[in-house]
């Protein structure tokens, strides 16, 4: 049950954080703030629901965070080389 759940949260983390960088045009901090909601729901999801929530805390919250630090590392890049 929690390989599905971690494939959900990893699979849920990449469409929010991503669609949310690819809607804004690349924005910087688009993907950094719909990470830290993910990062603020997945808490509150092991928090609430204990061992039961486990995979998809551990597919959604690392994923999210590393998604939005790569986005914005790719838009810092692209920023910088376009000037």
């Amino acid at each position: 049950m929690q390989v599905g759940e971690f494939a959900f949260g990893c699979a849920a983390a990449y469409v929010v954080v991503g669609g949310s960088w690819a809607v804004s045009g690349g924005a910087l901090w688009a993907p950094l703030l719909l990470a830290a909601v993910l990062v603020a729901v997945a808490v509150a999801a092991e928090v609430r629901f204990g061992a039961r929530a486990t995979g998809l805390v551990v597919g959604m919250l690392p994923t999210a965070v590393l998604t939005a630090g790569l986005l914005a590392a790719l838009t810092t890049v692209l920023d910088h080389l376009s000037t």
